[in-house]
């Protein structure tokens, strides 16, 4: 069977996904001036945010659980 994978679809628009993504360069930018460094973990999840497939209220309990893991 030949199946083709199909991207998900955006669930907001371009210009909220750049806004999401400026916001979370700011962000990271002050966080690393205090010397916080993101992981590939929490960088995948900021991610899952900028494309819509979260909303910002996930996205601090999954980097909540990613420390638990530790």
């Amino acid at each position: 069977m030949n199946v083709i994978a199909k991207k998900p679809k955006a669930r907001i628009g371009v210009q909220e996904m750049e806004r999401r993504r400026e916001a979370l360069r700011r962000a990271d930018a002050h966080n690393r001036i205090e010397g916080f460094l993101p992981s590939a973990a929490t960088t995948a999840i900021y991610a899952e945010f900028i494309r819509g497939d979260i909303e910002l209220s996930d996205v601090w309990p999954r980097v909540q659980a990613l420390q638990l893991r530790r």
